[in-house]
């Protein structure tokens, strides 16, 4: 499972380091200065007429590719930044931003590929951190989700700021049905982004898929504990409310499985299941018209014979 939303990773500020004085043009400084103002558009007017005298000059292929990266004219910042990588740059930072280029156009096996190439010019916390960011991410898209958790791991490790990477982190321990992890990572993603709706929803199934668990394992109280943190991710999932009716079922709590039972029909209302789970509570609880109705709607949706042996029953238990 993925999230349903998917936010485009943004480059953060680039240390650019260049060649040498005499390997530059003299209005170099201008172009920095422009970069640096974000004035992108005019810094590669100021490096394309050198550039295209020098082809070789590695650390101008660099910065022009940063300014159409920050345009997001991702095309040219291929080029460029590629090209820097052929003269073997030996900035991390063009890896970074060559691979993010690749990232933003859905490129993502070139983007891995880009960013492991890099690897060894990692040498910064920083530059670790966005390695593992962007590559993480990548492969989360990709759907790899062991390595997107190697990667993402590295990532928190790191920095344990940025909301994504753990809510990322948690999807990926989720499709990889190791859910205590996906449950610490996806609380830790609410704290950072309290609210968002996504993350929510993929922890309340987290917490489902383990109270049906122990529901199974005929842990009937842990279950309950399980399927509430379940319905207060997800209120509107009416099979947690099912399992709920379950639980208390099993317990022989009929007022609470009734409850639970009503919510999931309110919710699942042509379920035949529940209906069934409910004209049962209200036979115990003797509460024969409602039970009647219950069974006879069941039977409509899902005709059975033992479904009409309980519509007898309960019309004979209804005479005495």
């Amino acid at each position: 499972m993925k999230l349903g939303y998917h936010r485009k990773l943004l480059l953060a500020a680039l240390y650019v380091l260049l060649a040498p004085a005499a390997a530059i043009p003299q209005d170099y400084k201008q172009a920095v200065a422009y970069y640096n103002q974000r004035q992108y558009d005019k810094a590669i007017q100021e490096l394309k007429p050198f550039l295209d005298k020098n082809p070789d000059w590695e650390s101008g292929h660099r910065l022009v590719g940063l300014c159409y990266l920050n345009l997001k004219n991702y095309a040219l910042a291929i080029v460029e930044l590629g090209r820097a990588v052929q003269l073997k740059s030996p900035a991390f930072v063009t890896y970074q931003a060559l691979a993010q280029a690749y990232f933003n156009t859905d490129r993502l096996d070139n983007c891995i590929q880009t960013l492991t190439q890099g690897e060894p010019l990692a040498k910064t916390p920083s530059d670790e951190y966005s390695l593992h960011h962007l590559r993480g991410a990548a492969h989360y898209r990709l759907q790899r989700y062991d390595r997107a958790v190697e990667d993402l791991n590295q990532a928190v490790g790191i920095r344990a700021t940025e909301w994504v990477d753990f809510s990322q982190l948690g999807v990926a321990y989720f499709n990889l049905d190791r859910y205590d992890e996906a449950i610490q990572a996806l609380q830790k993603a609410l704290t950072l982004k309290p609210g968002d709706a996504g993350t929510a929803d993929v922890l309340g199934r987290a917490y489902f898929k383990q109270g049906v668990a122990a529901l199974s394992a005929k842990q009937y109280n842990a279950a309950l504990d399980l399927l509430r943190k379940a319905g207060a991710q997800a209120p509107n999932n009416g099979y947690v409310f099912y399992n709920t009716g379950e639980a208390y079922l099993f317990l022989n709590n009929m007022p609470e499985a009734e409850k639970a039972y009503a919510q999931a029909r309110t919710l699942l209302p042509g379920n035949p299941d529940v209906l069934v789970r409910l004209g049962l509570v209200y036979e115990r609880q003797k509460k024969w018209d409602l039970s009647l109705e219950a069974y006879r709607k069941a039977n409509e949706l899902n005709p059975s014979a033992a479904l009409k042996e309980s519509i007898a029953r309960v019309t004979e238990l209804k005479k005495m």
